[in-house]
């Protein structure tokens, strides 16, 4: 499948270009050394100096020859600069010979090489189908080679050349993964899975749509149409497949394009490349629905729980009036008997003028029941709830398979028990059987007398016992992604060196953080006198009412503009439509194609929805835009087109006002859902009964949104807090992270310290928040009501290697960070794994707190940071606004797809209107220069001046590389 040309004239000269270069970039690589002169100088002439000095330039970047570099005044003007030489037209240095020859003096002096080495040639080839294995991406190779000879010291040829290397590579490393996947299936394989492309009578619907149709509610029928599908997978028997030896990347990158086809499709393709691309599609497929099973019976027991709470609630309020109505007819036979006593008349005839004594033996045994019937809980509210599990639990032990640890041993035990049963279609479960599983409080309603079991309790809690633990990692699920055992999400100890920010052993953490927590710790002792954590109140606004006249007068030079011309404006600018990249062709957007991209861009953005945005996009069809929306709006390539956004961003004066990229923070931003979507959920903290998900969002101090992930709202913010940091594949060098007090958790303090960031939540409950120490606390006098107590170091140093373990497999990738986080966050306090991460965490936590309630500076930069999420968070509402601002996609992968197009939207807005406010500022700071310390105050998010509604135009041909004029009255 070679492609002779991979990349467009653009991306070729953004890859030759050194006008990109950021100015230490640009002085690392071009400024000479006395050696560097010596050799320059030895040459006659100053246009032979200025060529041999080029010539040396574009070897060390970027790494090719005169005839492939793109022409840059830049280059020239500081190569002359640093040689004292006039002006010179360098088109005079075009003697053919002249050039060879310093070309070839420059290798020989410099120690270059030229591409003709075979051996160079192989190497590459080797090394670039090692590459292409793990990502197929044409412009991503294309860089690896460019690495791959600059680090070789190798002059590259001629790109065109480059590509040809590329597509054969391409080629290569594909039919190693087609021949993986492909090599050891059976004629009986083949057959089911051609089985697959045909149509049901019925439904006119193939087998592969309807594999692909997954319901949107937790019930018993959407479990049982899952494993109808995991079924159809699974009698295909692609589990003799080892998929484990395509890397995870690339093996996924199939899988997306297996998923965007449909039968047909499928038809069109030669047969490697069918097979290959439905079975990745497949083995992903299976691996998502079998998760997917797991939640739904999750979210079933937890409805079974909420209504059994809710029972229990509402009978404790019955029996309280009924115990009211008790006590008054109780307080009236005292009163009785009272006057019994006190006339000498008859007990029995005066408690009968209060109540009869038929009336009295019911209160008696009515009141027996209020005082003495045990509380089990929800539980014995639920027990008619046994059956509607039964309408779906045999399924799940005949398609689900569990592995756990010793203390899980009863809870499989009493499945196994269970799965016996359903087979045998025996109703009584023998007396003999084991209750180890069941906890106390439930003991009697399993066992409510001797040598009776009550199967329908003993099945409620044999399942809500596996739901708790395989939360809490006790127990996995074969052929799950989240509830695989975590050890398959952990790279091999032997492999965790190297790293700048993990220390290699306990000793050299303790000796660094530890010493460091008594430093602190001893400081705020001494210093406790001067701040206390209850006299920490709320900031006041801190922008000066100056800012407010200074950010109007600068917006109001800004010129009014609609969002359709703004997006072509930046793209102008930026090119980051270029990154939406054919997910099968490999090819960008041609001008046509641009236009029907920033369409899908704006209907998705602004949630609404392809149809709509058909109807008010002359020229412009529903159909264009589904197709951009599957095949070039996948997350990779969005990921591309928000970090060329971000990187402008980064790059801009004007944004040096409000930061240099080292801080970011996150915070979520709940969404509500349309539709029924199996991770939407109700919130309790938002006071609505409407479902929703929530986005959680990442912002850097230069006001750019760089990631963004799409969560269950009852997620905690925490969870996700590192992704934001690890896979926003930008320049950004961040350093610090800021979040609110629902987005920090020990944990996340003792892994990001570990990673090498400084984590900075804003602590609301700071009254509550308890430090630990590992000295005893009365090494600290002054601190003995706020210390909690010791850091367990004994379970650190035991547990050591695996907290390196998990800590290098975020690092590099092996596993996400929020998927260990989940899990960590959900294991029992037995786990060691995570109680040594927590007990890590205490000492990181407790090292921030003292800077946090002694550094009022610090608390003010959280809050700064912070209130630029909230900003961007109000943009966002206001772009979102469409369907009245709810996500209608079922599958959380297509809500992720709307929010992550909602990031570049909110980016491009914050890009255009930083570029104006340049010229703005540009313009204001002549006539009124104090200005300038009011612009840390003024923010690009700002979105007054642009239109979100009407009908939108996409006039490619109008984009003058002019800014427009600002607003300037005479």
């Amino acid at each position: 499948m070679a492609l002779k040309r991979i990349l467009t004239t653009a991306q070729r000269e953004k890859l030759l270009s050194v006008d990109h270069l950021s100015p230490d970039e640009f002085h690392a690589y071009f400024s000479f050394s006395n050696y560097d002169l010596e050799i320059i100088n030895q040459h006659r002439g100053d246009i032979n100096k200025l060529g041999f000095a080029l010539q040396l330039c574009l070897a060390r970047y970027p790494g090719c020859s005169l005839s492939s570099w793109i022409p840059s005044n830049r280059l020239v003007s500081y190569i002359k600069d640093q040689l004292n030489l006039n002006d010179l037209d360098l088109t005079l240095y075009n003697n053919r010979n002249t050039r060879a020859n310093h070309f070839n003096e420059i290798l020989n002096t410099f120690n270059y090489k030229k591409f003709i080495n075979d051996e160079i040639q192989e190497k590459l080839k080797v090394y670039l189908i090692s590459q292409a294995l793990e990502n197929d991406d044409a412009i991503y190779l294309m860089k690896q080679a460019l690495d791959f000879l600059s680090r070789n010291r190798v002059i590259f040829p001629f790109i065109s050349t480059l590509e040809d290397i590329i597509g054969h590579c391409r080629e290569q490393a594909e039919n190693t993964i087609f021949s993986i996947l492909l090599d050891s299936l059976t004629d009986i394989q083949f057959e089911r899975l051609n089985a697959l492309f045909e149509s049901h009578n019925k439904t006119k619907m193939t087998t592969l749509a309807w594999l692909k149709d997954l319901p949107g509610k937790a019930n018993p029928e959407s479990f049982m149409s899952l494993c109808k599908k995991i079924e159809v997978i699974s009698a295909i028997n692609l589990e003799t497949l080892d998929v484990s030896q395509i890397h995870r990347n690339r093996f996924l990158q199939l899988a997306r394009l297996g998923d965007n086809y449909d039968a047909y499709d499928f038809s069109r393709f030669e047969f490697k490349r069918r097979y290959a691309l439905l079975i990745a599609f497949l083995v992903d497929h299976h691996q998502y629905l079998i998760d997917q099973l797991v939640e739904i019976n999750d979210r079933i027991l937890a409805s079974i729980k909420r209504k059994g709470i809710h029972d229990s609630q509402e009978q404790q309020k019955e029996k309280g009036k009924l115990a009211n109505e008790k006590l008054k007819h109780y307080a009236s036979l005292i009163d009785a008997l009272h006057f019994a006593k006190d006339n000498g008349s008859d007990p029995f005839e005066e408690i009968e003028q209060v109540i009869s004594w038929k009336n009295l033996i019911q209160d008696r045994d009515e009141a027996s029941r209020i005082a003495g019937n045990k509380n089990y809980g929800y539980l014995e509210m639920v027990r008619n709830k046994a059956v509607y599990l039964r309408k779906y639990t045999p399924m799940l032990l005949k398609i689900l398979s569990f592995k756990g640890n010793s203390s899980s041993t009863p809870v499989l035990k009493a499945l196994s028990t269970i799965n016996e049963l359903n087979d045998e279609r025996k109703r009584k479960i023998p007396k003999e059987t084991s209750t180890d599983f069941v906890c106390k409080k439930w003991e009697n309603l399993v066992r409510p007398e001797e040598g009776k079991i009550d199967r329908s309790f003993y099945e409620l809690v044999a399942f809500t016992e596996l739901k708790n633990n395989i939360r809490s990692g006790n127990i996995s699920v074969s052929g799950s992604l989240i509830h695989r055992n975590i050890e398959e999400d952990l790279v091999d100890l032997s492999s965790c060196f190297g790293s700048v920010t993990i220390p290699d052993s306990f000793e050299d953490y303790l000796n660094t953080r530890g010493a460091l927590l008594d430093s602190q710790l001893k400081y705020y002792s001494k210093n406790t006198h001067k701040v206390k954590k209850d006299g920490l109140k709320k900031f006041k606004k801190s922008t000066p009412d100056e800012a407010e006249l200074y950010r109007k007068k600068l917006y109001d030079l800004i010129p009014q503009i609609r969002l359709s011309d703004l997006l072509i404006e930046v793209d102008g600018w930026t090119n980051f439509s270029r990154e939406f990249i054919h997910d099968s062709t490999g090819k960008a957007p041609n001008h046509v194609e641009r236009k029907i991209v920033f369409a899908t861009l704006l209907g998705l953005g602004m949630n609404i929805g392809l149809e709509k945005m058909a109807q008010s996009t002359p020229g412009i069809t529903y159909s264009q835009m589904a197709n951009v929306k599957q095949w070039r709006l996948y997350k990779e390539a969005l990921t591309r087109a928000q970090s060329v956004l971000v990187n402008y961003q980064l790059e801009l004066p004007i944004a040096n006002f409000w930061g240099e990229g080292k801080t970011s923070a996150s915070d979520g931003m709940r969404v509500p859902v349309g539709v029924s979507a199996l991770k939407a959920d109700i919130n309790p903290h938002y006071k609505s009964l409407e479902k929703g998900a929530t986005m959680i969002r990442s912002i850097n101090d230069r006001n750019t949104a760089h990631h963004v992930e799409v969560v269950s709202t009852n997620t905690r913010d925490a969870t996700h807090t590192l992704d934001g940091l690890l896979y926003h594949e930008t320049n950004l060098d961040i350093q610090d992270h800021f979040t609110d007090t629902n987005g920090y958790t020990d944990q996340v303090f003792g892994l990001t310290a570990l990673l090498g960031f400084n984590f900075q939540p804003r602590l609301r409950n700071i009254k509550t928040s308890q430090l630990f120490s590992i000295k005893p606390p009365s090494e600290y006098p002054n601190l003995l009501e706020e210390i909690s107590g010791k850091v367990n170091i004994k379970v650190i140093e035991d547990n050591y290697d695996e907290i390196k373990r998990l800590a290098y497999s975020v690092q590099t990738g092996k596993a996400s960070s929020s998927l260990i986080l989940g899990k960590l966050g959900s294991y029992s306090r037995q786990n060691p794994l995570a109680t040594a991460l927590r007990e890590l965490g205490r000492i990181e936590k407790s090292i921030f707190m003292v800077d946090y309630v002694t550094n009022e500076n610090l608390r003010r930069k959280i809050t700064r940071g912070l209130n630029k999420t909230e900003a961007i968070n109000a943009l966002a509402r206001e772009l979102f606004f469409g369907r009245r601002g709810k996500f209608m996609e079922r599958d959380i992968r297509r809500q992720l797809q709307s929010a992550s197009v909602l990031n570049v939207l909110i980016n491009v807005i914050s890009i255009w209107n930083a570029v104006y406010l340049q010229k703005a500022y540009d313009h204001l700071v002549k006539t009124d220069p104090k200005v300038t310390q009011y612009m840390k105050h003024i923010s690009p998010i700002n979105w007054e001046h642009i239109t979100f509604l009407g009908e939108y135009t996409f006039d490619l041909t109008s984009n003058s590389k002019e800014l427009r004029e600002l607003n300037i009255k005479p």
